[in-house]
């Protein structure tokens, strides 16, 4: 070092590279975190997506059902969703 300079004491010089140390570990722990997190937010949209498509499937199913119940007895399709409808009108009417 130059005369001009006081030199620096070996404690701060050694607290400067364990703090170095210390940025390099917890950038390298983030990035690991991130990667983590994206992961496994990729596996829960995979998840989701799944479930999604077995509910589709399963409200195509049922309605289908109705469908065919609805072909095969309409009478009494027409009379259920009559009286369902007066239902909802007479819980939902204001008075």
């Amino acid at each position: 070092m130059s005369p001009s300079q006081p030199e620096t004491p070996r404690h701060i010089d050694q607290a400067r590279e364990n703090l170095g140390e210390a940025r390099d570990k917890l950038k390298a722990g983030v990035s690991e975190a991130m990667e983590a997190g994206a992961a496994a937010a990729q596996e829960a949209r995979a998840e989701l997506d799944e479930r999604l498509q077995g509910l589709l499937e399963q409200g195509r199913g049922m309605l289908d059902q109705a469908e065919d119940l609805i072909r095969s007895k309409p009478l009494a399709s027409f009379g259920i969703a009559f009286a369902a409808g007066y239902l909802v009108a007479a819980l939902t009417r204001r008075k």
